[in-house]
């Protein structure tokens, strides 16, 4: 454990600094699923694994993970969703994955997938907001929330928080980050947030709002294609990553070495930055 001594009025105040911790986990390869969908749950399994070894005494033990059993005819099927909620619920952080190692095995007719993941992290100094926030596939929020989505589908962002802020979110496709708010067409860093106000994003209102709002539809050039969503929330003022438009897709992009390597310095420049990681599946019809 490093510390980091920072004299302010006279007193001289120690905060704890990140370390490097390892984890593992393992996921069965459930029908329907890609090999890169397994991968991507072991790997955020086995970060909450490495959080929950290396932090015990900071750690909210209820933050497992969302189990949802599903029965299609006369088979009962449980299906496991882990979006990264160990930044909500648990009062340590992950910075970095240093480095994820993957195994495939089959034991008894079924392939398991097993990650060995290597990163930094460090305990929060605060804890992290509540915030709400749901993926839709239509603007009912009572039924349409999902991390599933069908070529053609929209895709609309729900979002609440306890307190006034900024908000950025941004799209991860194929080794390039996308901005998503603010929308293209505005000018600033982050989307001003007001507390305890509903905002759902991409679904324009009115015709005036159209004309600034992205509208999202999605795609699938193969029969599953995986998404992954940033959702970055401060009641601080954000910085902005180091990107460029891109006149072929119509929205501001960056590099994802370049955005991880962004997002690091945010998360340590502001402690009180949240930031959830919603992994999206969008198969072809």
């Amino acid at each position: 454990m490093k510390w980091l001594w920072i004299a302010v009025g006279g007193a001289a105040l120690a905060f704890a600094q990140e370390k490097v911790v390892v984890g593992q986990a393992e996921v069965e390869l459930l029908p329907g699923w890609s090999i890169e969908r397994a991968q991507r749950y072991a790997l955020q399994l086995a970060i909450l694994n490495a959080l929950e070894s290396s932090f015990p005494t900071h750690i909210a033990r209820t933050s497992k993970y969302i189990l949802e059993n599903r029965t299609q005819g006369q088979e009962a099927r449980t299906q496991t969703y882990f979006f990264l909620t160990a930044d909500q619920y648990l009062s340590a952080e992950w910075l970095q994955t240093i480095e994820a190692r993957y195994t495939t095995e089959l034991r008894k007719g079924q392939i398991w997938i097993t990650c060995k993941v290597k990163g930094r992290a460090r305990p929060r100094s605060s804890p992290s907001l509540p915030l709400e926030i749901r993926t839709l596939r239509c603007r009912d929020t009572a039924t349409c929330t999902t991390t599933d989505f069908l070529a053609g589908d929209p895709f609309y962002l729900y979002f609440r928080s306890p307190v006034a802020g900024y908000l950025q979110i941004f799209w991860e496709d194929s080794g390039a980050i996308y901005r998503l708010i603010p929308y293209q067409n505005q000018r600033q860093n982050a989307q001003r947030i007001q507390a305890d106000t509903t905002y759902l994003f991409f679904a324009p209102q009115t015709r005036a709002e159209a004309f600034w709002t992205d509208e999202l539809i999605l795609t699938a050039e193969k029969p599953e294609v995986l998404h992954r969503v940033y959702i970055l929330f401060s009641p601080h003022p954000l910085g902005a990553p180091p990107e460029e438009f891109d006149s072929k897709s119509g929205f501001h992009r960056t590099p994802l070495s370049t955005f991880q390597e962004w997002l690091l310095s945010e998360r340590l420049r502001l402690p009180e930055l949240n930031v959830r990681i919603f992994d999206l599946s969008i198969r072809q019809r």
